[in-house]
C-alpha cells in the first residue's frame, strides 16, 4: 500500500510555494481528468471519512498540484488542502484514497497492499447529512465537484453509518444523484482504493436499440448489488421516455421516468419500492415503457421482472 502524509500545514505550504488560489468557479469537461469516485461521510465509531478519486485521463497526474476543499451553503469555496507536499504521480486508471487516518480507516475496510492513500490531517468537513466536495487544480480551477446528501443512499437503508456512496462509473457526472449508489453489503459497504462494488460499464449491452434490463429480478432486502434493477437504454436518435411500474393486476405502482429526455445511452434505476416508498409483495411486475422522438415515431416496450426475498 502506497501511503504518504500530505501537507499538514496547508496554508504555509501554499504560501511557501508562491501560489495564490484564485477560484475559477466554472467546472469544465476538459478539466474532468480526476473523478470523485467514492465518498464515506458517516463512518462507524473509531473510523473516519474518506474520499476516493480516480485518474480517468490517459496521462499521469501529479497530486501535488491538486487540492480538495468543500463548498458551503452560500456557494463559497473553503480553504483548499493540498493532496501532497511532494511529487506524487497517479497513473491512468488508478485510484487514490484521501483520508485523515489510514489506520482508523482499516478498522472498517480492507485496503489492498497496492492501494494509493494520502493522509490529509485537516480533511475538509464532511457532515453526515449533506455537504459539497470539490477538487481543484493548482490554478484554482474546479476539476470535479459533488454535492451529496444522506438521501442519495438506497431508500431502504435506515442506518447509513459506515456505508459509502459509490459512483457507478468514473465518467458519469459527479453532480448528478443518479450517478451514485450505496456500496453493497458483500463489499463491506465500501471499496476504498479499488473498483467499486456498484461499477457498471457505460457501453450498451446489445447492438439493438431500446431498453434492456441488466437482470430480470431484484431483491431489495438482499445483501448484494441486486438490491436494485438497472434499466439501460441505447438509441441513435434523441428520444423522450415514460417508464412506469405495474403489478400483475395492472395497478400503477410508480414511475421511473416522466417525459425524460434520453441521451445516446444511459440507464434508470428501480430500487424495488412503490411511489409510497414501500416494497411490494414478492412476485412478478411489469415495466411499461413508451418512448418517442420529435418526428412522432413512438414505440412501446414491456419488460417483466421479479421481486425476490
Amino acid at each position: 500500500m502506497s501511503c504518504r502524509p500530505a501537507a499538514e500545514l496547508q496554508e504555509e505550504y501554499i504560501i511557501s510555494a508562491g501560489q495564490e488560489f484564485v477560484f475559477n468557479d466554472t467546472a469544465s469537461t476538459k478539466l474532468f481528468y480526476l473523478s470523485l469516485n467514492e465518498l464515506l461521510f458517516d463512518p462507524v465509531p473509531q473510523s473516519c471519512d474518506y474520499v476516493e478519486i480516480v485518474n480517468r485521463s490517459s496521462y499521469p497526474v501529479d497530486l501535488a498540484e491538486i487540492s480538495i476543499c468543500n463548498r458551503n451553503e452560500q456557494g463559497v469555496l473553503g480553504s483548499p488542502r493540498c493532496l501532497s507536499r511532494d511529487r506524487y504521480l497517479l497513473n491512468p486508471g488508478d485510484y487514490c484514497v484521501l483520508t485523515s487516518d489510514v489506520e482508523s480507516l482499516r478498522r472498517g475496510f480492507s485496503l489492498d497492499s497496492g492501494s494509493h492513500c494520502l493522509i490529509i490531517k485537516s480533511m475538509p468537513s464532511m457532515p453526515n447529512d449533506k455537504a459539497c466536495v470539490v477538487l481543484l487544480d493548482r490554478d484554482g480551477n474546479i476539476i470535479d465537484e459533488c454535492s451529496y446528501t444522506k438521501y442519495m443512499h438506497h431508500c431502504l437503508i435506515s442506518d447509513r453509518e459506515g456505508i459509502a456512496l459509490e459512483k457507478i462509473h468514473p465518467d458519469l457526472p459527479s453532480g448528478e444523484t443518479k450517478s451514485w449508489l450505496s456500496a453493497s453489503a458483500d463489499a463491506a459497504y465500501g471499496t476504498p482504493g479499488r473498483i467499486n462494488s456498484q461499477y457498471r460499464s457505460l457501453e450498451a449491452c446489445d447492438t439493438a436499440e431500446g431498453f434492456f434490463a441488466e437482470q430480470d429480478w431484484l431483491s431489495p432486502y438482499g445483501d448484494s448489488r441486486q438490491k436494485q434493477l438497472v434499466l439501460r437504454y441505447a438509441f441513435s436518435d434523441q428520444r423522450i421516455a415514460n417508464v412506469g411500474i405495474y403489478n400483475r393486476s395492472g395497478a400503477f405502482l410508480g414511475s421511473l421516468a416522466q417525459n425524460a429526455l434520453l441521451g445516446a445511452r444511459g440507464f434508470f434505476v428501480w430500487q424495488g419500492v412503490d411511489n409510497k416508498g414501500e416494497v411490494p409483495d414478492f412476485g412478478s411486475y411489469l415495466i411499461h415503457i413508451e418512448h418517442f422522438n420529435v418526428e412522432g415515431d413512438c414505440k412501446k416496450q414491456n419488460i417483466v421482472c421479479r421481486i425476490l426475498p
